[in-house]
């Protein structure tokens, strides 16, 4: 594969903050479980939390825009189920990094509260619910372990190929 087959400066740089984002919302919100419910301190843990799933979200629709506007490097030949697997895990890591923090923003507009991303107050227009709270804060958290699951397992199959197959593929989005 030519190492000139890169995806654009956005769509890399995109990939990454998103990355970023996402490490700071699953380590904020590990770090905030270790303080007392009421402390300042983990408040504003969560307040970090809301504003990195948030710029998850916001990051990930310019991606989905970038994505659509740009030509991207052509599949590496290979089996057709690994292509279609590759195809599969990018889907579910799309649908993982938008729908999770659509999720936790209605968990907490279905509870009555404010999303407060960046420490700004945003009350959502929607009714308190608890059956639909507690529903989306489950998935949500449930959410957490797929995260975890798939960002993995995408890191892997990304050292495996330039590791083991040397096809400079993670360079692409280096």
């Amino acid at each position: 594969m030519n190492s000139e087959q890169k995806y654009s400066p956005a769509i890399r740089s995109l990939h990454w903050l998103v990355f970023l984002a996402a490490l700071i919302a699953v380590v904020i919100i590990d770090i905030h479980d270790l303080f007392p419910k009421g402390s300042a301190m983990r408040d504003t843990l969560f307040t970090i939390h809301q504003t990195a799933g948030l710029s998850v979200l916001v990051l990930m629709v310019l991606r989905l825009f970038a994505r659509l506007g740009t030509e991207v490097p052509a599949a590496i030949p290979g089996p057709k189920l690994l292509e279609r697997a590759a195809r599969a895990m990018h889907l579910v890591l799309y649908v993982l990094m938008l729908g999770m923090p659509i999720l936790g923003a209605l968990a907490l507009a279905w509870e009555g509260k404010a999303i407060e991303p960046f420490g700004l107050a945003w009350a959502a227009p929607l009714a308190p619910n608890k059956t639909l709270a507690d529903l989306a804060k489950d998935i949500h958290e449930s959410g957490a372990t797929l995260v975890y699951i798939f960002v993995g397992l995408h890191a892997v199959a990304a050292l495996w190929h330039e590791v083991v197959l040397k096809d400079r593929l993670l360079r692409r989005m280096i």
